[in-house]
């Protein structure tokens, strides 16, 4: 068997055979005679050293061992059009990766259908993820990252952004923690006197630094899972992103707190969502066209910290 001279056309013939049910089929469709075709099968169906094809009917059906190496040579012939089409990406200035910071307050699901279609519009491009709290914005001024999705707070006056959404934050607790157990609205007093999970930057860790922070005993965490665990286990209270605590309030696991007051306002601040990028560094094609589909789909919807 000459297993080594198997070559793409012949696995392109045998699955426009397949396709197209015949052989006749299969060269108006590859637009070659009938004859070409018949001769490539022949000459693969010799290498392998078994026919694809059973032809003692009026047309051609696969054989068991043609239905075993059908999809293989679908995968062959996919994988070397994607390779076809990175390279002629990479020649016109394609990315081969697109890097995107996400901010740990914007859920994953959101940015769904703006993900699926980038994977289907740049199937060879890959997507890197970087999740964080916080470093989002010096990694963007450092370029290790092309986009970001995040809080437009602090960012500094170099980076572009567009705004996709706004962002409502609540206060919640446990079900059995002191604050939920309360009827009315929880005043600044109350909440004073509980303990409080802070969601802070390790660079911000030293003391005096006190954003956000409502209560007289806090604990500061640095990523907003840990933030999510404790709250769960009704150690303290904590404001949370709305979209990533909607699950839990709805199974009884967390519960709003209604805050009346907050910073001299009736309600918890609302962040916006931006999607970023240095001003002076753009994304390349494939980047600049995430950034349209985030834009697009405005998918990240309103919630809490």
């Amino acid at each position: 068997m000459e297993m080594d001279a198997l070559t793409l056309d012949q696995l392109l013939v045998f699955t426009a055979t397949v396709d197209a049910g015949s052989f006749s089929g299969a060269a108006r469709t590859l637009n070659r005679a009938q004859s070409a075709i018949t001769y490539t099968t022949q000459r693969l169906e010799d290498q392998i050293g078994a026919p694809l094809f059973d032809r003692a009917a009026y047309r051609p059906t696969l054989t068991p061992t043609g239905g075993a190496l059908l999809p293989r040579a679908r995968r062959i012939l996919a994988e070397v059009g994607q390779f076809r089409s990175q390279a002629h990406g990479l020649v016109r200035g394609l990315e081969s990766e697109v890097r995107l910071g996400l901010s740990e307050m914007v859920a994953v699901a959101s940015l769904a259908p703006a993900l699926a279609s980038f994977h289907e519009d740049f199937p060879t491009v890959s997507l890197r993820i970087v999740r964080g709290a916080f470093g989002l914005p010096d990694s963007l001024i450092r370029g290790e990252i092309d986009l970001a999705v995040l809080p437009d707070f602090g960012l500094s006056p170099g980076i572009e952004r567009s705004h996709v959404a706004m962002m409502d934050l609540v206060a919640v607790a446990a079900p059995n923690h002191p604050l939920a157990r309360r009827k009315g609205a929880i005043t600044t007093a109350m909440l004073r006197e509980e303990l409080q999970i802070v969601l802070t930057d390790a660079a911000e860790m030293a003391p005096g630094r006190d954003h956000g922070v409502a209560a007289l005993d806090s604990w500061r965490v640095t990523d907003l899972t840990t933030k999510h665990g404790l709250l769960l286990e009704g150690i303290g209270w904590g404001s949370m992103p709305g979209p990533l605590v909607a699950a839990d309030v709805a199974a009884g696991r967390l519960v709003i707190l209604p805050v009346d007051r907050w910073d001299g306002s009736d309600h918890l601040p609302r962040l916006a969502i931006v999607a970023a990028h240095p001003q002076d560094c753009a994304p390349g094609p494939a980047g600049t066209a995430l950034l349209a589909a985030i834009l697009r789909n405005r998918a990240v919807g309103s919630g809490a910290r």
